[in-house]
């Protein structure tokens, strides 16, 4: 997510949500708090459960950043395409 808000930056639009509070309560906030499109982007990506503290927003919103591949339809990506291969290496050089 190279155009995603940063985790203080959303903070400021999530000030007086009542914790815990699930991901929808969240997005709602910061709609209603005027947040731009980045901001909605980045809190839509975490994963759809409560957060009990602001603090573990702000780790969801980096954990989906340096991890993009989790955000929208879950963890599908390959980690270790080898086996997909049979394990046969092929060197083009």
């Amino acid at each position: 997510m190279t155009d995603s808000a940063n985790p203080i930056q959303i903070q400021k639009f999530l000030e007086g949500v009542d914790y815990p509070a699930e991901k929808g309560a969240l997005v709602a906030r910061a709609k209603q708090e005027g947040a731009d499109s980045n901001v909605l982007r980045s809190l839509e990506a975490i994963p759809d459960r409560s957060y009990a503290k602001p603090t573990e927003v702000s780790q969801a919103i980096s954990e989906v950043g340096n991890h993009p591949e989790r955000a929208g339809a879950g963890d599908a990506g390959v980690e270790d395409d080898d086996d997909e291969r049979g394990g046969d290496r092929f060197d083009a050089g």
